[in-house]
């Protein structure tokens, strides 16, 4: 599915909070926040491996198991919140070079980009819409 415009402004937004959340076990989940999370289009959600080994970890058994992964976006009073399927993890390509270089400025160490496809985008803003799918 394309994100609605509003959504992957949100997403590209440096100011906006994302954050991350994976499935570690059947019962237990992890949430991180992630500075480097963008949507480059909109069907298309990426970000780094920046130092999140859990995070990494819980993704790949996503990618095998097809598990969705969630995605929060908020600033000020707008919040969506973005059910994703995993896609790839790159470590070579444009994008991987792209978000490489970006990283090594801010002497970061950068092992890949993950990147997600959206599946559904649920309106978690204050008020009436709340909990609407999009």
């Amino acid at each position: 599915m394309e994100l609605p415009k509003k959504v992957q402004d949100l997403l590209n937004n440096p100011q906006a909070v994302k954050i991350l959340a994976t499935q570690t076990t059947e019962t237990d989940l992890h949430i991180v926040p992630l500075g480097s999370l963008s949507a480059p289009t909109a069907d298309r959600i990426v970000f780094a491996r920046v130092l999140i080994k859990e995070t990494h970890a819980n993704l790949e058994k996503a990618l095998k198991s097809g598990h969705h992964v969630s995605v929060l976006a908020m600033k000020d009073n707008e919040a969506y919140q973005i059910r994703c399927q995993v896609r790839s993890f790159d470590t070579s390509g444009p994008l991987y070079e792209a978000m490489g270089a970006k990283l090594k400025e801010m002497n970061l160490p950068f092992g890949g980009v993950w990147q997600l496809e959206p599946v559904d985008v649920l309106n978690q803003s204050p008020g009436p819409d709340a909990g609407k799918h999009m």
